[in-house]
């Protein structure tokens, strides 16, 4: 016969006990760490004590011999006194699935219980790490913790100062049976300084810290604007302007003498076509109807005539010559005659009162 089946056998044909208290009622546990609670039986004659963890019995304590099957995770320790029979129980190791009821019995008493809280504590990082930031500007820090039972308690410190709760917000997301929480802070950055973001829960001796630091540059004030560049830029666009001016200007000029040109080589070509249908319009010619006289003088009563012309017979048919224009150019001429010819005689009509 196996011990908890002796101790099942002993528990039910043994009278109870009267009294039995367990402390604490409530234990609450950080993952990985041990739990401990106390069982005391105040009258004298029990037997046996029973130890169960949500419904499972685990270790059973006799009064003679002491506990039994000693486990790796459950044992006990006797703290026995005059008049006061007290054992605690030890869960070495606990884990999230030990959370729940943790019962003693003693013989067939009812079972007292206490409650078992596990929590577990999570990492913690902030996203962006170090940043570099200008003066004035506004840099957003954001902190995740993830993994926590329960919800992680996040805050923030900035160069060893506590930052105002006000100042940054927390969220927090179910993730399985684990809590993933979430807060951002938001600060103008004026000089370096550190940033940390810390999370705790309550059986956390210390709160769990990441730290980054912010890097701040002084504002550099705009280059002002080079006016020589500006000079020059005015400048060239001006010449620019000015020379696409002076081409249409020459190209206007050009074409208004190339007009002109061509207006005149047509009156050119008009005047030659003129003078090719009349031939004989624009020469000199001879005068056939002049008879050359020797001059004479008659006087009647006191009046002197000195006449040298006669009338021939070819005066009705006297022909008006027409000049050569471009004879004339060269000296007065007619048809091939200068008018300086030696053979030629001026003639002068005087009239004498």
């Amino acid at each position: 016969m196996d011990t908890f089946t002796l101790a099942a056998v002993l528990l039910f044909f043994t009278g109870g006990v009267s009294v039995q208290v367990v402390v604490p009622l409530n234990e609450t546990v950080l993952q990985n760490t041990d739990a401990r609670f106390n069982c005391s039986v105040t009258a004298p004659g029990w037997s046996v004590m029973a130890w169960t963890v949500n419904g499972r019995l685990v270790l059973n304590i006799f009064e003679r011999f002491g506990p039994i099957d000693n486990s790796t995770r459950y044992s006990a320790i006797n703290y026995t006194t005059a008049g006061d029979y007290k054992w605690e129980f030890l869960i070495k190791g606990v884990t999230i699935n030990d959370t729940g009821n943790v019962g003693c019995q003693v013989q067939n008493s009812l079972v007292v219980s206490a409650a078992l809280t596990v929590q577990q504590n999570g990492s913690i990082v902030i996203t962006w790490s170090n940043q570099i930031a200008t003066e004035g500007d506004q840099v957003t820090f954001q902190c995740l913790a993830a993994g926590w039972l329960p919800a992680a308690q996040l805050s923030w410190i900035v160069n060893g100062t506590p930052v105002d709760t006000g100042l940054y917000n927390t969220s927090s997301v179910a993730n399985g049976s684990l809590m993933n929480s979430n807060s951002t802070l938001k600060i103008t950055a004026k000089s370096n300084v550190s940033v940390a973001c810390l999370a705790t829960i309550s059986t956390l001796p210390l709160p769990e810290i990441s730290t980054v630091f912010l890097t701040v540059q002084k504002a550099v004030p705009p280059l002002p604007i080079d006016q020589t560049v500006l000079i020059a830029i005015t400048v060239a666009f001006s010449l620019a302007a000015l020379l696409v001016l002076l081409i249409i200007g020459i190209i206007f000029c050009c074409r208004k003498r190339r007009k002109k040109r061509s207006k005149y080589q047509d009156e050119v070509r008009a005047r030659a076509v003129a003078q090719a249908a009349y031939p004989g319009r624009g020469r000199v010619r001879e005068n056939f109807g002049y008879v050359e006289d020797s001059p004479s003088v008659a006087d009647l009563d006191g009046v002197y005539t000195i006449s040298g012309f006669q009338r021939g017979k070819y005066f009705n048919n006297i022909q008006i010559p027409e000049v050569n224009s471009s004879r004339l150019s060269s000296g007065p001429s007619y048809d091939g005659y200068s008018l300086d010819d030696p053979g030629l005689q001026k003639h002068r009509h005087q009239t004498i009162v």
